[in-house]
């Protein structure tokens, strides 16, 4: 078979599946509007789910905000940290499933999302909090929005020597510098990949769960976590799929991945922010 072929079997079931996947937010849309935006139902009290369901949230939830535009246009700032996945390698135009969420929710929300790429392909939460550029990049762009979108795998890595409480301490580290800041912080979870799906798949959920203990431990309305890597995990099984659909190579996703998961954490954006600006909370 011809490479030109085998490009387009591969394809076309990525496009369908991302078609697919549009319809449904348009759907989850439509229902939120008719039922008057009620609030996002996902409360403490079953937070603590396994990991095969939907999303984590965080312990105080964002209440959902009406569907509507406004007549203006807001402009908000957007600081993204994170490695090389965050960066967007192997996607040909090196746009990442974050860059692809933001972009998507600027073309089809009254606010335009002014994207600032501070990703650093190899890089740690730790050496990033070692080498002060966090803290000085906050007070240069002063953003509305800080996106910690580490893809885990260089702090697994054993060159790195990281450990689970040195991890956790840079995430609390940054965190609380962004909310000094008067930033939303958005803590988004990597696609998944080769390595997240066989060989690192345990030492990737510890650090998830460390993850995700640090930024609940802030008991704060704006600290969100965006779970992209358990859903694209569902998303997988779901269509009776595996990680090769979406293989860039063993640590990174391909194009399909990072559509997908960009597709997955827009949605996840309306669901929690609905169509509005994301805003900080005093």
């Amino acid at each position: 078979m011809s490479p030109h072929k085998r490009n387009l079997q591969t394809r076309y079931p990525v496009r369908h599946a991302i078609q697919a996947i549009s319809v449904i937010t348009l759907c989850i849309i439509t229902f939120v509007a008719g039922w008057k935006f009620r609030d996002y139902t996902m409360h403490r009290s079953n937070r603590h789910v396994t990991q095969s369901q939907y999303a984590v949230q965080h312990s105080s939830p964002v209440k959902q905000t009406e569907i509507k535009l406004n007549t203006t246009l807001s402009t908000e700032t957007v600081d993204v940290f994170g490695g090389s996945m965050a960066h967007g390698w192997l996607d040909p135009h090196s746009d990442s499933y974050v860059k692809r969420a933001f972009s998507a929710r600027s073309m089809s929300t009254d606010t335009n999302y002014k994207y600032v790429d501070h990703t650093i392909v190899g890089e740690t939460p730790v050496r990033m909090q070692e080498s002060g550029k966090f803290q000085l990049w906050l007070k240069k762009d002063r953003p509305q929005i800080v996106v910690l979108a580490w893809g885990l795998l260089n702090s697994i890595a054993s060159k790195h020597k990281t450990t689970v409480t040195q991890f956790g301490d840079a995430i609390r580290d940054e965190i609380a510098d962004a909310l000094k800041a008067h930033a939303v912080v958005l803590i988004v979870t990597p696609p998944v990949v080769q390595a997240s799906a066989t060989v690192e798949h345990a030492k990737q959920e510890v650090f998830i769960r460390k993850l995700f203990s640090v930024a609940d431990s802030f008991n704060n309305r704006n600290v969100v976590i965006l779970d992209v890597y358990h859903q694209m995990e569902v998303y997988i099984q779901a269509h009776h799929q595996t990680y090769r659909m979406y293989y860039g190579n063993i640590w990174h996703p391909n194009q399909a991945g990072h559509e997908l998961a960009g597709t997955l954490l827009e949605n996840d954006l309306v669901l929690k922010f609905g169509l509005g600006a994301i805003q900080f909370h005093s």
